[in-house]
């Protein structure tokens, strides 16, 4: 630590020049660059099972809904449906269970999508001003560059 405090003491204005030029260009360029978009592992799995019709939606929902809470599949499948078959009603009691577990999903979804909605509305107008202020910082960080670079020429 004791020498890296005496190499910046030593050099940081000479590193500081060209890394203030470098940075003020990346974040000149930066949303002209091409970054990964991730993996596709979900939405390859997605359009697998979303382009063999319903059997494979319901493949899709059953993997997703063991995913998000799979007490929720041992409740259903282990306990409720063996419990209905021996009361003599397969079908209204497991439906029963399965709406009751649904509105909340079903209240959150749409307390979801409408917040998002608000939330992309204002993420657009977030992104003009991150814009205009994101070449700004770049435009000072490469003056700050240029003014050390005249002061390490000219000195």
């Amino acid at each position: 630590m004791h020498t890296l405090a005496i190499l910046l003491q030593q050099y940081g204005e000479m590193l500081l020049r060209p890394f203030l030029l470098l940075l003020g260009i990346f974040m000149l360029t930066a949303d002209r660059l091409q970054f990964s978009k991730g993996c596709g592992m979900i939405s390859g799995l997605g359009q697998e099972y979303g382009d063999k019709g319903y059997l494979g939606g319901f493949t899709l929902g059953f993997i997703f809904a063991l995913s998000f809470c799979p007490f929720s599949a041992v409740l259903l499948f282990g306990m409720l449906i063996p419990l209905a078959m021996a009361a003599g009603d397969p079908i209204i009691v497991p439906s029963v269970f399965a709406i009751a577990t649904a509105l909340p999903v079903l209240f959150f979804s749409v307390l979801l999508v409408y917040s998002v909605s608000r939330v992309g509305i204002f993420v657009n107008k977030l992104q003009v001003v991150e814009k205009k202020m994101r070449i700004l910082a770049a435009l000072i960080f490469i003056l700050v560059g240029l003014y050390y670079s005249r002061i390490l020429i000219f000195s």
